[in-house]
């Protein structure tokens, strides 16, 4: 009995000693830092992520962020309307963002009459019985949906506003909205919008009406794309728990939200994008996110 108490005295104190190393070996895998502008304000909700590697993480409101990662990495920093920077994980404790510099000569600004609008995605009347999340990933992503161009488009370019449904556990969850430039293929290649179109989201279902007149958007012949980027931010951040089949005891789990409602079956019009706006996957089947925009002429 003695020999059997002993050995559990030891295994208790190596567990209690491997317990400490690996919270020890976690504080060391784990970088802290601010990001600011030129001017040492921070910037909110900047895109952060680990170099080559789906590891990444958002700014909150004072700039501030913690990032699970070595210090041998390479950590990129991204935010509308700022240079994309590349740093050593060892030199982030302040990184400072500038402003892009835009080539105005570059830039034409079509007026539009505005005397005409139309809608198109309205779906009054139809059941929202699907949807997207971002449930359990903590790599957090850009659920896009390609608008084609047509005869309609044609005759009114410019998108006036967006409507669309959500569905959020959580009282104030931020959303942003990405406009994407298109290629020929549909792919994109860049923000048409170098700003932050930040969403407070309420909590339960609720329909949200963004005004994207003062963009001035117009688009073009390749067609246009309209992202929903969730912010892994705190505030955003909704834990539960989850009993699997056959299982006593649940799980703790996440998600960030909210929920973006939507129907089956769609046209498969939607993408999965990381946060630099590259694609990450076809999407989710027709799954067809209910996204109702007005346009004018």
């Amino acid at each position: 009995m003695k020999r059997i108490g002993l050995l559990t005295l030891l295994i208790f104190n190596l567990n209690l000693v491997i317990g400490q190393v690996t919270r020890r070996e976690a504080e060391r895998n784990e970088v802290k830092g601010v990001v600011v502008d030129e001017n040492n304000q921070p910037i909110p909700y900047v895109n952060i992520w680990v170099e080559n590697e789906n590891i990444g993480t958002t700014s909150e409101e004072d700039g501030t962020f913690t990032l699970p990662v070595s210090e041998t990495k390479r950590i990129c920093f991204s935010a509308l309307g700022y240079e994309t920077r590349i740093v050593s994980a060892t030199n982030v404790k302040s990184v400072v963002l500038y402003p892009k510099t835009l080539a105005l000569n570059e830039v034409v600004i079509e007026k539009r009459k505005g005397t005409q609008e139309i809608v198109i995605g309205d779906f009054s009347g139809i059941k929202l019985n699907s949807g997207v999340t971002n449930t359990g990933q903590d790599n957090v992503h850009v659920w896009a949906k390609f608008i084609r161009y047509n005869e309609k488009i044609k005759a009114h370019p410019f998108i006036e506003s967006i409507e669309f449904v959500t569905n959020s556990k959580l009282k104030n969850a931020l959303l942003r909205i990405r406009i994407f430039n298109v290629n020929n293929e549909g792919l994109p290649i860049g923000d048409e919008v170098e700003e932050d179109i930040l969403v407070s989201i309420k909590k339960g279902e609720k329909n949200n009406i963004v005004d994207l007149a003062k963009y001035n958007i117009k688009i073009p012949e390749e067609g246009i794309m309209i992202g929903f980027e969730y912010l892994k931010l705190e505030q955003n951040k909704y834990e539960y728990n989850y009993i699997i089949e056959g299982e006593k005891e649940s799980q703790k789990r996440f998600r960030y939200e909210p929920s973006i409602k939507g129907f089956y079956p769609g046209d498969k019009t939607l993408m999965i994008l990381n946060r630099d706006g590259s694609p990450r996957s076809a999407g989710n089947g027709n799954i067809e996110i209910a996204l109702k925009i007005k346009l004018s002429n």
